[in-house]
């Protein structure tokens, strides 16, 4: 009895130094540089939005991030280097709705947002925006719908990857326009965008956070937004359902993650500057001019969105049999 009662006492007093040091390194985090993994190519609607978030974050938190492009698989890479890190606060990054769909399509077994990440919040919400090349002979969604159904398999559309919002936006628009089109999947938007604008591709659903630049250039001709509402960024440009042609809605989410086991007081640390970075009025303005708004998630909150959303997904892919080009 006497060694059971010593032993209990020797783990207790484990576990409370263990609990404390937890806590001391929360009182002292962060006092280095945070590596910081972006799945997706610089320059991008999400790398461009993320830097600016970050920036604010770091100045609230008063450490320096290192941002790393770790592009590749529809954000598997990233995400599966972030699974692999050390949990102490020191390696963050992004993910969004593309990686929900690419942990079923691309990688299956290998990745799982519900499992392999510890949510840290929510970041941002955007919706999609279909554009054609400038030079292409149609002025709003039905033309586009008369133009491919007058030649079917004749046309294509692009995408940044497969299980991006865009490939998703376009299957859906495919099936439940009864469309026999192409699909081109690019390695990122930004090469997308430019060969749509050229005419080698016909058309695509854009992430707004990246094609309004271009629209407001002429570069794109924007013929509606897939989402309930118009975007504060493009108030001139119809919904799909104002167009006739609803049911095409895919919303674009995001947020941070950090690895699995990163201790409770560090997330909630990182949540708060994430939340005060939302709450200022000049990153809401900077989101509505890319064509997006902020999300206040807390980490709860956010895991839930990304279970549900793995679930959504995984559902949608197996039922439609959706395949990789």
């Amino acid at each position: 009895m006497e060694r059971r009662t010593a032993l209990w006492g020797a783990l207790s007093a484990v576990g409370l130094l263990a609990g404390r040091s937890v806590l001391a390194q929360a009182d002292h985090y962060p006092n280095r540089v945070i590596r910081f993994l972006q799945p997706f190519a610089a320059g991008s609607g999400p790398d461009v939005i993320t830097r600016y978030v970050i920036k604010g974050m770091s100045d609230r938190l008063g450490q320096s991030f290192v941002i790393e492009n770790r592009v590749g698989a529809s954000g598997l890479v990233a995400m599966r280097e972030l699974a692999k890190a050390p949990p102490d606060g020191y390696t963050l990054s992004y993910t969004n709705i593309a990686i929900a769909v690419s942990q079923e399509l691309l990688g299956k077994d290998t990745f799982s947002l519900k499992h392999d990440v510890a949510p840290v919040g929510g970041l941002s919400s955007s919706f999609n925006v279909l554009v054609v090349p400038p030079a292409l002979p149609v002025k709003d969604v039905a033309g586009l719908v008369a133009l491919l159904k007058a030649k079917p398999g004749g046309y294509s559309y692009a995408s940044g990857g497969n299980g991006t919002p865009a490939h998703l936006n376009g299957e859906i628009f495919k099936t439940v326009n009864g469309l026999d089109v192409v699909h081109v999947p690019y390695k990122g938007l930004a090469p997308a965008i430019t060969d749509v604008s050229r005419g080698d591709v016909h058309f695509m659903f854009g992430i707004s956070s990246s094609v309004v630049p271009a629209i407001k250039s002429g570069r794109l001709r924007a013929l509606a937004v897939a989402a309930p509402k118009r975007l504060a960024a493009l108030p001139d440009v119809p919904t799909m359902a104002e167009a006739g042609f609803g049911g095409n809605d895919v919303l674009s989410w995001s947020g941070l993650v950090a690895p699995p086991g990163t201790p409770a007081p560090i997330v909630k640390r990182l949540a708060q500057a994430l939340r005060e970075v939302l709450s200022d009025p000049a990153t809401v303005e900077f989101l509505d001019i890319s064509g997006s708004q902020a999300v206040t998630m807390g980490p709860e909150e956010f895991g839930r969105l990304m279970a549900s959303e793995s679930d959504r997904w995984q559902s949608f892919i197996r039922k439609s049999g959706l395949k990789t080009d």
